[in-house]
């Protein structure tokens, strides 16, 4: 069976440190899978692998069957998988909808022709609910328009799987709300999505299954009810949890 995307066996290791080791996982075409872990379990370095930032030292991953490893980053993305940052990273001199058609004219195998890329541009900002900001300096945004701006640019790409690290940092309760409901959009429109992410509410709403990570090992897979009440993760992840992410739990 070809999975949307497979990791087998991925190892990282800086300078003889492993930040991953033996990764396994597969994801099918369609689905919303979470990953969780405390910080600095390889979430992230992860994410780098998968859309080609980083090169695995050693392991292989597949999109829809192929070896990806090590493409590198702009290749992986014209193939179809695009990524946010958890540091939102919008081009902060350009307009909204700039932004959006850089992701449109470079993020693609095969880009509209240039009299349709503006109307497009346009539909995926109505859709992430900035249409009104198309010609604001993408800097002045607020938290939430820059990351909804970030997923905007990588919807350009028309990508088969995105990739989302942590999009509902720092939100509040009504736009985190917002944006649960603009990725179960995302799916329903045929994207397969992996999400990184540390509000335990999101991740229980969104994802029928879920990841852990902890030192860059795999301790944990499944429902996510039955993820959430490992003894493994309850000792490495949410019983260090910050007050208030502990009461995001109870929600």
């Amino acid at each position: 069976m070809a999975y949307a995307l497979e990791c087998k066996k991925i190892c990282k290791t800086f300078c003889g440190l492993d930040a991953l080791t033996n990764i396994n996982l597969k994801v099918t075409e369609g689905e919303i899978l979470g990953i969780i872990g405390p910080n600095g379990a390889g979430k992230t370095t992860l994410f780098n692998i998968i859309s080609g930032a980083l090169s695995p030292t050693r392991g292989a991953v597949f999109f829809k069957g192929r070896d990806i490893s090590g493409m590198g980053a702009p290749k992986i993305c014209r193939l179809g998988i695009a990524r946010t940052y958890q540091l939102v990273r919008p081009f902060h001199s350009l307009t909204a909808l700039e932004n959006v058609l850089v992701g449109l004219c470079f993020g693609r195998s095969d880009p509209p022709p240039r009299e349709a890329r503006v109307a497009e541009a346009m539909n995926i900002l109505n859709f992430m609910g900035l249409g009104d900001k198309e010609n604001k300096i993408s800097g002045s945004l607020t938290l939430v328009e820059k990351k909804h701006l970030e997923i905007a640019r990588a919807l350009a790409t028309r990508p088969d799987i995105l990739l989302l690290d942590e999009v509902v940092s720092g939100l509040t309760p009504t736009e985190m709300t917002r944006t649960i409901d603009t990725i179960r959009q995302i799916q329903r429109r045929g994207v397969t999505v992996i999400m990184i992410e540390h509000v335990l509410r999101v991740v229980m709403e969104l994802c029928k299954r879920i990841v852990v990570l902890n030192y860059g090992v795999q301790i944990a897979k499944g429902r996510p009810k039955d993820v959430v009440n490992d003894p493994k993760v309850i000792v490495a992840y949410l019983g260090k949890l910050e007050s208030g992410d502990q009461e995001t739990r109870g929600d």
